[in-house]
């Protein structure tokens, strides 16, 4: 297990812990798990429930995924240090949408969501700071997917007008139906 102070200048760039001083970062990684993994290694499985926030301290992961048209996992995204991951079943009752697999040596953070909840009732202002920077990550990951597809559907392909309908449709439901249980 790392020292609580032991991380590296490239995660004072991490979307995570945007707009935290050193001594409210010395309280957050003190609530944090420090890890480490080795290549090949999972750190969370797709459909397993792990109520914890990541963030990836050194080396490089992949994210994986498999569905029931496509059995066999493809590579969604390679995640180096200062990602975050771990969000979307942070505060979900759900399983992992995806597995992350190390690719290099890794050392990760983990704040599961018991301790996240310490950190709010004892220190609201970072626990505030977390969830703000978290807001500003999925945010900007819904901005790229939203990138993505309209570049997808505008491709001229055969199914992109399928593949229009198809989103237009989830997004109409995402965006009326709005339902966090």
């Amino acid at each position: 297990m790392a020292n609580a102070m032991s991380y590296h200048s490239e995660l004072n760039d991490s979307p995570l812990l945007r707009d935290l001083s050193e001594a409210e970062l010395k309280i957050l990684f003190d609530h944090m798990e420090h890890l480490s993994f080795e290549p090949q290694e999972l750190i969370i499985s797709q459909g397993t429930q792990n109520k914890g926030l990541w963030l990836l301290a050194d080396g490089c992961c992949e994210v994986l995924r498999s569905t029931r048209d496509c059995p066999n996992e493809q590579s969604l995204a390679t995640l180096g240090p200062g990602a975050v991951f771990g969000e979307m079943s942070f505060f979900q009752k759900s399983a992992h949408s995806a597995s992350i697999r190390c690719v290099t040596e890794v050392t990760a953070h983990q704040l599961s969501l018991e301790t996240f909840q310490k950190l709010q009732a004892n220190e609201c202002q970072i626990a505030g700071a977390v969830l703000r920077n978290l807001v500003r990550v999925l945010a900007e990951r819904l901005q790229l997917m939203d990138q993505w597809v309209c570049e997808l559907i505008g491709s001229n392909k055969p199914e992109a007008k399928r593949q229009q309908d198809e989103w237009h449709d989830f997004r109409a439901k995402l965006y009326s139906e709005w339902d966090f249980k």
